[in-house]
């Protein structure tokens, strides 16, 4: 079975609706997205605002410096924290209860949903950030840099927004529309970038701690920018629909659609969700605290240790790069797990998690061979930090399992199994946080020893969720599709090899881009070749697809092999 074959699936509901509920429902006219179109919108606009935040991160690095970035550095994981008790991740879960509820006609229900999340993020959201500025000389003075307590009061301002957002996008995430969050996402970054930079320029003259506000304000227009696109779309289409649709299935039968049972459905996904994303934020504070312990345990100096957290930070930047894609394959494979498990349809479970699998696997195979060879030239174009292109390569063998990830957690979710998650969650960050402790601390591998630690806490993260997820859902992995996809990114090594030695008397990003080019390429038409995927497949792509498509097409030897299909 062929891995973008496997995205266009047909439902077979096993639990039949009255036919006027289906009326009802596609009479809400929010033009609900195939499994794969979605994700491939969400993952088009996810690299789109990845290359416009690249152009802040840029001019933040000229203007402030690695001083600067320190003043982040102590904001967020605080900000972080405050945000995610604002939100007590009801975004997820209020997906994942539209998409349950919509399946089996129950719209009272889903529109109750979508009200008592609204409300409650807004209330929450509200008191978390007066709480928060009343205290806040308080806590800038025990927790932060004291240059911290301006940009750290003007993020505070960011939380309701980001909070309201964030439940407009679990809303049309749970409808399975993605086209209204995907273009938010791009307005967002796109009013953040052109008031960020300006600001900053202006702002940074008066010390870094006004460039730092400036980020903070350019951030929350961007948010607003973002979050008043939704609203308007959903004001101006989505809500007479959804009351139209509400009315027409309550004709039909009258679901139970109460304060308490809704509240239920949503706090039984939220909760471990919720102590998920806390336990991921208390490590993420704690991670530096032990290096630093490590480093000093032999005998390198807090600021030495900073200039090397810093090499392998850039590094984990362009790793992660590609989970803009499987991010977005995440984020549509809870409402899609979730209503197929609603209408008990074991099977298309089975197949989205297949399917989710098989597409991360086919962007993190070419992604390790271009970080294990290319890596060195991509940090030293981006970053001129030689250190940070070592550690790319050295931990790019293991990007399969840190992408496979989150789509793996988001299965779970999806299950309703969020509290298998939140145990996953705790026992890989103690893992990761002895490990760094063990290798820089213990065997003296330094910086390395981190990214050590953080290849074996991904893949032991990785192979727990795998084993859990196999309990409940029928595992199937086509290896020999994914053999051809492994011969695809090997005939595609050879260009990128090439093409490094024949340019290497030129500047490192030609280099990086020219090999990269090549080597996509290579292993696009390797993989039509090998039937891993067709022409008129990558047409569906948004943006790239028809231009991609229009190249190969000039190709005799593909188009003579897609038609002989």
């Amino acid at each position: 079975m062929k891995i973008w074959s496997l995205l266009s699936l047909v439902d077979i509901p096993y639990v039949m609706r009255p036919r006027v509920i289906d009326r009802a429902i596609e009479g809400i006219g929010l033009r609900k997205q195939s499994f794969l179109q979605g994700a491939m919108v969400l993952g088009a606009a996810g690299l789109a605002t990845k290359g416009m935040a690249m152009m802040i991160q840029v001019v933040v690095a000229r203007e402030l410096g690695a001083q600067g970035f320190g003043l982040f550095q102590t904001i967020n994981p605080l900000f972080y924290l405050l945000l995610t008790i604002s939100t007590l991740a009801l975004p997820p879960a209020l997906s994942k209860v539209l998409a349950e509820n919509i399946a089996i006609g129950n719209l009272a229900k889903a529109r109750r949903a979508w009200r008592l999340s609204n409300g409650t993020v807004l209330v929450i959201s509200a008191a978390v950030c007066l709480f928060a500025l009343a205290f806040a000389p308080e806590i800038a003075a025990k927790w932060l840099d004291a240059r911290a307590t301006l940009p750290f009061i003007g993020a505070l301002f960011r939380i309701p927004v980001v909070c309201l957002s964030s439940v407009m996008t679990g809303y049309y995430m749970g409808i399975q529309n993605q086209t209204p969050p995907a273009v938010a996402w791009i307005v967002e970054t796109a009013v953040r970038t052109m008031t960020t930079i300006p600001l900053v320029i202006a702002f940074s003259p008066h010390g870094i701690q006004y460039g730092a506000l400036a980020v903070m304000i350019g951030a929350g227009l961007g948010e607003a920018a973002g979050y008043l696109f939704m609203l308007s779309r959903y004001l101006a289409r989505d809500r007479k629909a959804m009351e139209h649709a509400v009315q027409a299935a309550s004709s039909s039968t009258q679901a139970n659609a109460s304060v308490q049972g809704t509240a239920r459905d949503l706090v039984q996904i939220a909760l471990p969700n919720t102590i998920t994303n806390i336990t991921g934020i208390v490590a993420f504070a704690a991670e530096p605290v032990i290096m630093y312990l490590a480093f000093a345990k032999i005998g390198i100096p807090k600021s030495q240790a900073t200039a090397l957290y810093g090499a392998f930070g850039m590094a984990m930047e362009l790793l992660f790069l590609p989970t803009v894609l499987s991010s977005a394959l995440s984020s549509v494979v809870i409402p899609a797990v979730s209503e197929a498990a609603a209408l008990r349809n074991g099977a298309l479970v089975t197949r989205r998690l297949n399917q989710v699998i098989q597409a991360t696997m086919f962007l993190a195979l070419p992604a390790t061979v271009f970080f294990t060879l290319s890596g060195h030239d991509l940090a030293t174009s981006l970053y001129n930090v030689k250190l940070a292109g070592d550690i790319l390569a050295y931990v790019a063998p293991t990007c399969a399992f840190l992408y496979v990830l989150d789509p793996l957690s988001a299965v779970l979710q999806g299950l309703n199994k969020a509290a298998i998650s939140t145990l996953i969650s705790l026992v890989t960050s103690a893992i990761r946080i002895g490990c760094i402790y063990y290798f820089v601390g213990i065997e003296r591998e330094g910086i390395y020893g981190v990214a050590t630690a953080v290849a074996i806490a991904g893949i032991v993260s990785t192979v727990i969720s795998v084993y859990f997820v196999r309990k409940y859902v029928h595992l199937w992995v086509n290896f020999l599709n994914v053999g051809k996809m492994l011969i695809a990114a090997a005939l595609a090594s050879v260009p990128i090899r090439e093409t490094q030695v024949a340019l290497h008397s030129l500047s490192p990003s030609l280099q990086v881009a020219v090999s990269g080019i090549v080597g996509l390429f290579t292993y696009l038409v390797a993989a039509i070749y090998l039937r891993v995927v067709r022409v008129e497949q990558l047409e569906r792509i948004p943006v790239f697809g028809t231009v991609l498509v229009s190249v190969l097409a000039k190709m005799p030897f593909v188009s003579s092999h897609n038609t002989a299909r």
